[in-house]
Parts: C-alpha cells; sequence; structure tokens
C-alpha cells in the first residue's frame, strides 16, 4: 500500500515503524491524533523505480513534482500540514533517535512544489544514518497551538513531567528554548481530576490524555509530543522512553541528623548509600507496583539523604496523606498532597497487609534482635564479610524500625491532637532511659565518696573495688552504646567512657510527673498500642547496637592487620573509605599517607557545610557551605545523568571534530548553546558536556542521556562566561559546573 490514512489501525499488519504505527493506533482508539496520512516506504521505492525521484550526492532530487504527486492520490488537507520522517530506525525500544531526522512545518500541501521539497528534505535525512530501514512519512495536519510541549509519563513516578511553551514546541524539542517544567499528578483510570493546586485549564486535558494514552497502550513509559488549541489537547507524537529522566526530587537528613555525626564517616555513609534498594524494597514486599529503580537513599556533600519525593509519592500511591512521611521521619514536608479515598479503598489489600505486619511487628522485632545477635557472634575474615555482615545487620534494623514505627504512629497521632501524649509518655521506661537511670547507683556512691569525685574532677577513673564493681556491671550492660552509635566509626562508652564519667559528677534533673487526668485514663488503651511498639524499638536498637560493636571490631581487628602489611598507614584510617576501596584491601590495595591527606582536606571542606534539612536535587549544595570563596564561581542547570568530570573547557558554537592540541578527551568538557543529534560526533571527543540552552525533554538531553555522558543543560549564559581552557570542575548529578577563580 502507498498511502495509509490515520487511524485505519493497518499499520499493526504492515511493516511500519513505530513512530507511525503508534500514532495510527491511538487515532484508531479515538485519541485525539489530528488528521493525517502514512506516505508508505512502498511509495518512496516506487517513485525511485519510476525515477520521479533521484539520488544525487547524498540528497534526494524530485526533477518534476507533478510527476511524482501523480503516483498516488495524496489527499487534500484543509491546513498546512507537517511533512515528518517517520522511519523504522526512529523510536525504537533501545534507541529514539530523537531530532536526528529532518521534520518540515506549517507546509502548503496546495503548493506541489514546496510540498514535494519538504518531502525530498525528510528523505533526503535518511541518508545521514545506514543500515537497511523504511523510509516512511508522516503527512499530518498542524495545530493552531496555543501551548504545545512534551511530558513523560513514567512508572516510577506519581508525576508525568512535562516541559512546555506557548505556540508549538519545534524549539523546544529542539533544545533551542528552555521552556518551563511542570508536574502534572498522574491520573488512575478511576479520577478526573488531581492536583494540589490549581491547574490551567490545558494542564487537565493534557492530564486526561496521559491518562488515556496509559490506558490504551498501557502502563509503560511514554514520550509524548502534545499540542493544546485553547479547546483540544492534541497527540503530535508516542514514544517508548529509551532513558529514564532525572528528576529533582527532593530530599531530607531527616532522622539520619538524629542519629548519624554532623559529618558520617565514609565508610558508612557508603555503606547506607548501598542498602538503600533493599531498604525500600520492605514497601514493594507489601506493594509491588511501588518504584522498583529509584534509589531511596543518596549521597549529597558527603552526607546520606533520604529521597523524600519516593517516600510521599508512596503515600499518593496509596490514597494516604503525604505529611505522614515528615510526621515520622521529620524534615519539611515540600508538596503535600490530603488524603484520596478512592485510592485508599483500591489499595485497602495493601494497607491490611502492612496493618497485619504492624500488629505483629514487636514479636518480629524479639526474632530479628535475636538473629541480629546470633550473626554477631561470628568472626568476619575479610572486608568483604565484615561488610556484607554489616549491611546484612543495618538492613535488618532499619526495616524493622519502619514497621514499628508505622505501628506506633497512629496511636501517637490520636493522642498528640488529644494533648495527651505527654502524659502518657513521660511515665514510659524502655532500655534506652535505662542507659542513664542505671547511672544512679554509681552517681550516688561518688556523692557519699568525696575522693571518687575526686579522682572523676582528675579525669582518672576511681580505683575503688565496690566502684569498679558497679562501673563494669553497667559496661557490660550500656558499654556497647555510644555517642552517633549508628556510625561504626564512633567509639563505644566502652572504648570511651569519659561522657560517662563526667556525668557522675551531675546530679540528674528531675521532672514531676504530669498529673493523671480523666482523658489520660481513658485514653490508656490507645497509649499502649504506641508503648508495645515504642519499647520494642528501643530494645531493637539496643541489641542491633551490640551487633554493631562486634562488627566494629571486625573492622578494627582486620584495618590492624592491613597496617601491618603496609595497606593502611594507620588503622583508623580506614573509616576514611569508600566500601569500594575497603573491598579492595581484600585484593592488595594499598594507600598511602598521600591518599589519605588529600581525604582529609576534602573531609574537611566538607565539614564547612551547614546540613540542609530540605532541599532539591539540582539546588547548589555549596550556597550551603560556610565557607564562600572571594569569587564564588558556580553555574547551575538541569541535571540529566551522574557523574563528574574535572577538566578544561572546550566552548563552541558548531559542532567540531577534532579536540584543540593539547587537550585529552578524559579531561575535556565540551561547552555548547545548545546541541542536537548532530552533535554527537563531537560527544565521542569529550568526557562531560555543558549546555546552555535546552530542556530536560529536548531531542539533545534525550541523547546525552542515552549516551551517558556527564552532562547538564539549562546552564544560562554558560558560552559567555566560560572561555576554552577555563578549569571546570562538572558536577552533573548536582546540575552543577564550577569555573576556577579567574586569573588576576
Amino acid at each position: 500500500m502507498l498511502i495509509l490514512p490515520l487511524g485505519n489501525a493497518l499499520s499493526a499488519v504492515l511493516p511500519i515503524g513505530n513512530k507511525a504505527r503508534l500514532l495510527d493506533l491511538a487515532r484508531h482508539a479515538a485519541l485525539p491524533v489530528p488528521k493525517g496520512i502514512i506516505l508508505t516506504h512502498e511509495f518512496y521505492t516506487l517513485a525511485l523505480q519510476k525515477r520521479a525521484i533521484t539520488l544525487e550526492t547524498a540528497q534526494v532530487i524530485c526533477p518534476n513534482p507533478y510527476r511524482l504527486l501523480a503516483l498516488a492520490p495524496i489527499p487534500a488537507f484543509r491546513r498546512r500540514v507537517a511533512v515528518r520522517s517517520a522511519f523504522s530506525a526512529e523510536d525504537r525500544t533501545n534507541e529514539s533517535l530523537a531530532g536526528f531526522f529532518e521534520s518540515r512545518l506549517f507546509v502548503h500541501r496546495a503548493d506541489p512544489a514546496a510540498f514535494v521539497e519538504a518531502l525530498c528534505t525528510v528523505w533526503s535525512s535518511a541518508l545521514r544514518h545506514s543500515g537497511d530501514f523504511r523510509r516512511d512519512v508522516l503527512i499530518m495536519e498542524m495545530i493552531d497551538a496555543q501551548v504545545s510541549g512534551i511530558a513523560f509519563t513514567e512508572r516510577e513516578y506519581e508525576d508525568d513531567l512535562v516541559n512546555y511553551t506557548s505556540g508549538t514546541a519545534e524549539q523546544l524539542v529542539s533544545g533551542k528554548v528552555e521552556g518551563n517544567v511542570l508536574l502534572l499528578p498522574k491520573l488512575n483510570w478511576y479520577e478526573t481530576h488531581l492536583a494540589c493546586e490549581p491547574l490551567p485549564l490545558w494542564a487537565e486535558r493534557l492530564q486526561t490524555l496521559l491518562r488515556k494514552v496509559r490506558r490504551i497502550f498501557g502502563q509503560n513509559d511514554w514520550d509524548l509530543e502534545w499540542a493544546d488549541d485553547g479547546k483540544q489537547c492534541w497527540l503530535i507524537q508516542l514514544r517508548s522512553v529509551t532513558r529514564p529522566t532525572r528528576r529533582n526530587d527532593a530530599f531530607t537528613i531527616a532522622n539520619h541528623k538524629e542519629i548519624l555525626p554532623p559529618l558520617p564517616s565514609r565508610l558508612m555513609t557508603s555503606l547506607i548509600a548501598s542498602c538503600a534498594h533493599k531498604l525500600f524494597a520492605y514497601y514493594r514486599q507489601f506493594d509491588a507496583s511501588l518504584p522498583a529503580q529509584r534509589r531511596f537513599i543518596e549521597v549529597f556533600i558527603g552526607r546520606p539523604f533520604i529521597n523524600l519525593s519516593l517516600m510521599s509519592e508512596m503515600m499518593r500511591h496509596w490514597g494516604l496523606p503525604t505529611r505522614l512521611v515528615t510526621d515520622n521521619i521529620g524534615g519539611e514536608a515540600g508538596r503535600t498532597f490530603g488524603i484520596n479515598w478512592r485510592r485508599l479503598f483500591f489499595h485497602l489489600p495493601v494497607l491490611l497487609r502492612q496493618g497485619l505486619a504492624q500488629l505483629r511487628s514487636p514479636q518480629q522485632a524479639q526474632a530479628t534482635a535475636a538473629r541480629l545477635l546470633s550473626a554477631s557472634e561470628s568472626r568476619a575474615h575479610t572486608f568483604a564479610e565484615a561488610i556484607t555482615a554489616m549491611q546484612q545487620h543495618y538492613i535488618a534494623l532499619v526495616t524493622e524500625m519502619f514497621s514499628l514505627t508505622a505501628a506506633m504512629s497512629l496511636p501517637l497521632m490520636i493522642l498528640r491532637k488529644l494533648n495527651r501524649l505527654a502524659e502518657h509518655s513521660a511515665r514510659l521506661r524502655t532500655i534506652s532511659t535505662e542507659l542513664y537511670t542505671d547511672l544512679e547507683p554509681l552517681r550516688l556512691m561518688v556523692l557519699q565518696h568525696p575522693p571518687l569525685a575526686t579522682a572523676l574532677q582528675q579525669g582518672k577513673l576511681p580505683d575503688d573495688p565496690a566502684f569498679q564493681s558497679l562501673w563494669q556491671a553497667y559496661l557490660q550492660k550500656h558499654g556497647h552504646r555510644g555517642i552517633y552509635e549508628s556510625d561504626i566509626s564512633r567509639p563505644r562508652f566502652s572504648e570511651e567512657p569519659q561522657p560517662l564519667l563526667a556525668a557522675l559528677l551531675q546530679s540528674p534533673p528531675h521532672h514531676a510527673l504530669p498529673q493523671r487526668t480523666l482523658l489520660g485514663i481513658l485514653t490508656f488503651p490507645i497509649w499502649q498500642a504506641a508503648a508495645r511498639p515504642i519499647r520494642a524499638r528501643e530494645q531493637l536498637r539496643y541489641t542491633a547496637m551490640r551487633a554493631f560493636q562486634h562488627r566494629r571490631a571486625d573492622f578494627l581487628r582486620l584495618a590492624a592487620q592491613a597496617e601491618a602489611r603496609g595497606q593502611l598507614p594507620k588503622a583508623e584510617w580506614l573509616w576514611h573509605l569508600t566500601l569500594e576501596e575497603a573491598l579492595a584491601l581484600d585484593e592488595g590495595a594499598t594507600y598511602s599517607s598521600e591518599f589519605f591527606e588529600q581525604r582529609s582536606v576534602e573531609l574537611k571542606r566538607l565539614e564547612t557545610f551547614s546540613v540542609p534539612d530540605f532541599f532539591h536535587r539540582f539546588d547548589d549544595l555549596e550556597t550551603f557551605s560556610a565557607a564562600v570563596n572571594e569569587r564564588p564561581s558556580c553555574l547551575a542547570g538541569i541535571s540529566l545523568t551522574d557523574g563528574e568530570v574535572t577538566g578544561r573547557a572546550w566552548v563552541l558554537q558548531v559542532p567540531e571534530t577534532r579536540l584543540p592540541e593539547g587537550y585529552e578527551t578524559s579531561r575535556t568538557i565540551l561547552v555548547a548553546r545548545s546541541v542536537d543529534a548532530g552533535w554527537i560526533p563531537t560527544f565521542a571527543l569529550v568526557a562531560g558536556v555543558v549546555v546552555e540552552t535546552g530542556g530536560d525533554l529536548s531531542h539533545g538531553s534525550i541523547i546525552l542521556r542515552e549516551i551517558g555522558l556527564p552532562a547538564i543543560t539549562n546552564v544560562r549564559y554558560a558560552t559567555q562566561l566560560i572561555q576554552t581552557g577555563d578549569a571546570l570542575r562538572l558536577r552533573a548529578a548536582q546540575g552543577i559546573v564550577e569555573l576556577a577563580p579567574q586569573r588576576s
């Protein structure tokens, strides 16, 4: 067949490429796709056979437009049309070739010369790409767009990512303008409206279109081009997402701020990050539809942060208020959504399974504590064994904490609302409070025997037998605890007891208990529902810290052996290594004093940061540093990929295929005003890319994500502020490029 009208679904049984096939099926399914046709590859081959077109110097030439148009009855259109490539090489599962081939917009179908010229331009662009593929062409009526853009709907997110601009989106998709970004709440099949704030009418229409696309084509990851004419939101293109987008997720330090030191050890930070996937797997055991690829914990400025967006979206997915997250783990809330009764109803089985797990959580915590204690008795003989054991301990502790925290959250919320929480909690005693109350006999002895106080004031541990007996009993029970004890690099009280000894000289504060009230008595059963998991949680932590102490001893013993072999200058410097660096010790890696001197400089720089409780991925975290340079030279953009590159700038206005003299690929960072598929040869010469103008979803951005180069886009004035040869540090994951201070 030479011509296929869009919407007859014949593309499903013919070898038409994805670009045209999906639009054909979409229009057949009554989605709003503009009127159009598919000019098939068979028309192209017929035109070549009839010599209506010829190939000359890598171009398709048509000597006589009327002769070409006479080959098939191409219909007239009421409006100007878009002539677009729909080659089978495009929009494949693993490669989109977005923007690689040509399209022509606002073409007069009534003007044969202009129409055929557009066709030949599109066909000619096929000659850029090697291989045997179909040369189908889409011809569609243009939409008089008031707003248009790109939308990514992805299974891993509760929001669809929209990049939009006024008028047509030609410059937006090409990366010539940056456009605006909107996170559009995703509608389920049973929902007609959802937002935490009022949406413009075009956004509501787009929301509905995206819901219909998912319903018809499945809950996959889709990349849409769309246009809204003020009455209807039209689907212009649909393709599979080849690489996931990089979202500006919100992060919170949350309870990490409470359990870890201001700057955790490098080893512990990387260990926590390595556990992130299995930590979030706790929630996925109840609901397999939750995200499987997003990272629950990420490291910024040397510290582990919790992905607040991921947790909040989980609440939204289930129909629960997003405030439940921050109410449980602390930190700021960011965007807030209230309860969604429909979603709550549809997720009742999930919530019931969680509820049952929460009811069983105190008993489960006891079993987990027993397993931790049993596992900790085995000694690790390699760093790999020690790390694996520590990861298992950490995952067991934190996932059990999830269940216990959830179990206590509802009764605590009720008591807080009734203003009775303080009345009950002041009377609670757990193993953690015994850490302090068990000091009372020692305090009393010091008070009654001045020589003991004198020894303590001199910084000495009294050698009095009675004191030593009580003291050793105390350490036997609590010596495995410590300050910021969740970081195994931190010493335990049995190693550094000075804080406890100093406390023996202080009289503990005594606070009068709140008076019992009638409402307090009536709410006592509610308090019991909370107190049980609270006690279980503290007991679990107590036992887990004993397991942590055993693992700490393993690490210190192995580090001492590494020091003896000359692999480490000092055993205690082990804590400055990442997980991967520590594992390399098993393979014979050696770290010099110079290595640790550089690491120390880096850690001291990180210590200067005032850690934010809440931030977004693309925020410039350097602004949180207390040490401000005389000339701050940091430009921010949109992160496209991970990675960090330090090197020299190569500022280009057009693509080049040869590096400047003296440049090395591994240390060259391309800086360009905008990029598209034509820059691919240049990308092969560089280690990172900084783009001045472009959106997260533009063709150039999609290509850079597919290639995987460390890259950021939308870095304003980059080509003006950066000169070729400037020293740069590209932190792609944060969307930051740092400039070296100017030479005076």
